[in-house]
């Protein structure tokens, strides 16, 4: 039966993953029409069904994003349990060197981002703002520890976006969308062994973009007015361009780049007269990510390698128009080059993989020289699955990773991270699996800088540690033809958690330092059904409840890091040439604002709950032509998508049309 499975579940499962070559994933794709236990790739490294791999596993296909409306990769990854989105703009863009990204089970930069196998995070960040949802040919999400098999920042796990590579007869397919937010407008051609496209996007202004304060003053530890009384926030409108392209140099070897440049602006306007008051933040954000992955299935090999960097040009502009440079850390390239070798293998039902990877990190502010800076890391990994008997077998893996010192550190990192993991089935449908293992993340490239410029000689001698620490889950997966259900129970207990934070022994009070705050932890349960009532019908629900925290060693407290509980529900109807989804996302019991700690007047509260209602109507007159219309916050709530209160959009409507030649 075709599968509509759009958010796999939970449980943890480390271990690793990257894409397959054509042929083999092409079958992949053909085998996860027929049946709800999928194929997957990113857990082990290796091809597996669901049932039998021991992690928590959801896939996202290009249909079901096209089912269910979604514009930007981060609208797409909404709908999965445990992972919510932390973002400074609509859909997950990001405003210059403030990245959108993504959270893992309640963990700020927990998670490892990858497209076809080959890390694409910058300065920790996991954004995906630059992939257009229409290269994706899949997304698998792997949650708990992923660093054996992935290295460093995959704490809370990893998200594998497999882009198409282009397949069958030659075909253009143009594609028009508007609507009252967002305009946009692309053309794609792909055949066998390629595949090429470009888009233009025109999004609109935001009025009201982040919380107002219509009559409070922000003011900062030391007293200083930042913004005037009475003033509200509007991002103003900007364009987005994007182009991708996948070509088969040869049967083996495949070649992908995608780019992204966006001019996000943004400002503060009186409350009561609508103009602008103060300085207006204008960027031009670049993004490219390229891979060449070589595949022999014969042999058993692959290896990746892969660049990718994201530079940003920032402007201040005055409230008479003037225009001059932004500061030294909103002016900068960071870059990373990456080099990954497996090789596996098979020994009866047994199998063994070996790997290497290099990676090369840079980080080069545009006018500040002193402030550049680079790391070296070289990882070895083995993976190590024993099948015992019919029902029970066991995965050992283990990773040594060392990162050279820089200019700015002392001493080389080096970490030693283990894995196991254990699955039993019970019966045909049903398995039970447990996964612990340990992860770690270095700090940023660009952790010696600070918010305002603060001596790099300060920050060093203050002193940064790797985050790390363990992840143990149990889980239960029961799929059959027409239903999927999994439960996972799980717990992280990390150390040395990353923060930015004041402090009054700086040279500037009012300007913020990465360093180690203390411990972050996590206990939680997550729920996943779907059900597949006829041809015509199915419906999913996913439910969350989990107590993420972090414990701060300067005040010894705790405090909540995300929000505790989070339910996705969503039913599907397809009648002929006609399909139809309802979707729906709640945030319950969220975190504090971070104005709580600001030291502003008047904001000591919670983020509000978070309550948000999609629907997506598809039709497809002719196997050449769709119609899909997308109705985005229903509801129309006023409801924050990060800790400074910036807001999703109110209500907001696309029609798209597709055609195919």
């Amino acid at each position: 039966m075709k599968s509509n499975f759009s958010k796999g579940m939970l449980m943890t499962a480390l271990v690793t993953g990257t894409v397959l070559c054509s042929s083999a994933a092409a079958f992949a794709e053909e085998l996860q029409e027929y049946t709800l236990d999928q194929m997957v790739v990113t857990a082990q490294r290796t091809e597996t069904r669901d049932l039998e791999t021991p992690a928590a596993v959801s896939v996202i296909n290009a249909k079901e994003i096209e089912k269910n409306g979604a514009t930007t990769t981060m609208e797409a990854l909404r709908r999965v349990a445990g992972v919510t989105d932390y973002s400074y703009g609509p859909g997950g863009d990001d405003l210059g060197s403030s990245y959108s990204r993504v959270y893992l089970r309640g963990f700020d930069k927990g998670a490892l981002v990858m497209v076809n196998g080959a890390p694409i995070n910058i300065n920790n960040y996991a954004s995906v703002s630059a992939i257009p949802v229409s290269a994706i040919e899949r997304i698998e999400v792997v949650k708990g520890a992923n660093s054996v098999l992935y290295g460093a920042e995959a704490l809370g796990g990893v998200i594998n976006i497999i882009t198409k590579k282009g397949n069958g007869e030659t075909k253009t397919t143009l594609s028009a969308t508007g609507g009252n937010y967002l305009n946009k407008y692309s053309v794609t051609t792909q055949g066998e062994g390629f595949i090429a496209s470009f888009g233009k996007d025109y999004v609109d202004k935001f009025e009201h973009a982040q919380m107002d304060r219509p009559d409070a003053l922000n003011k900062t530890k030391t007293g200083v007015i930042q913004t005037p009384n009475g003033t509200y926030r509007v991002n103003e409108k900007y364009q987005r361009t994007n182009a991708f392209t996948s070509l088969a140099l040869s049967p083996n070897l495949q070649f992908t780049w995608n780019y992204s440049k966006m001019n996000p602006m943004y400002g503060q306007r009186d409350y009561k007269t609508g103009e602008i008051v103060l300085t207006r933040y204008a960027y031009h954000d670049t993004k490219h990510a390229a891979s060449l992955i070589y595949s022999d299935n014969e042999n058993q090999t692959k290896t990746t390698l892969a660049y990718n960097s994201k530079k940003v040009e920032a402007m201040n502009v005055a409230t008479n128009g003037s225009a001059k440079r932004g500061g030294d850390t909103s002016n900068y390239t960071a870059s990373n080059i990456y080099v990954d070798s497996q090789k596996k293998w098979d020994f009866g039902e047994d199998s063994l993989i070996f790997g290497l990877t290099l990676k090369h990190e840079k980080y080069d502010q545009t006018f500040a020289d002193k402030a550049d800076n680079d790391r070296n890391s070289y990882g070895a990994y083995i993976s190590y699955h024993k099948k015992f008997d019919d029902k029970f077998s066991s995965t050992i893996g283990l990773r040594g990773e060392t990162y050279r010192a820089t200019d700015f550190e002392d001493n080389n990192n080096n970490v030693l991270l283990p894995q196991l993991q254990t699955l039993y089935k019970i019966n045909d449908t049903l398995s039970w699996y447990t996964n612990i293992g340990k992860a770690f993340e270095m700090p940023a490239i660009n952790s010696h800088t600070s918010s305002g410029g603060t001596s790099a000689d300060i920050i060093k001698k203050n002193g940064i540690k790797p985050e790390e620490g363990w992840t143990y889950e149990t889980g239960l997966k029961h799929i059959t033809d027409t239903s999927s259900t999994k439960l996972a129970i799980f717990n992280m207990d990390y150390k040395n958690k990353f923060k930015w934070k004041y402090f009054d022994w700086l040279p500037d009070p009012k300007n913020k330092i990465q360093v180690n705050m203390g411990k972050f932890e996590n206990t939680g349960v997550e729920l996943e059904y779907l059900k597949k009532l006829s041809d015509k019908w199915d419906y999913n629900i996913s439910a969350t409840y989990q107590n993420p925290k972090s414990y701060d060693d300067d005040t010894h407290k705790w405090a909540q890091e995300s929000a505790r509980m989070q339910l996705n529900a969503g039913v599907d109807y397809t009648l002929n040439k006609f399909s139809a989804n309802l979707n729906c996302l709640v945030l319950a019991d969220r975190e504090p604002s971070s104005y709580k700690y600001g030291g502003n007047s008047g904001y000591d509260h919670d983020l509000k709950n978070r309550f948000l209602v999609n629907a997506a109507f598809t039709y497809r007159p002719t196997e050449n032509q769709s119609a899909v219309l997308n109705l985005r916050n229903i509801l129309d709530r006023t409801e924050p998508v990060s800790t400074y209160e910036y807001y999703d959009l109110p209500f907001n409507w696309t029609l798209t049309y597709n055609f195919s030649f």
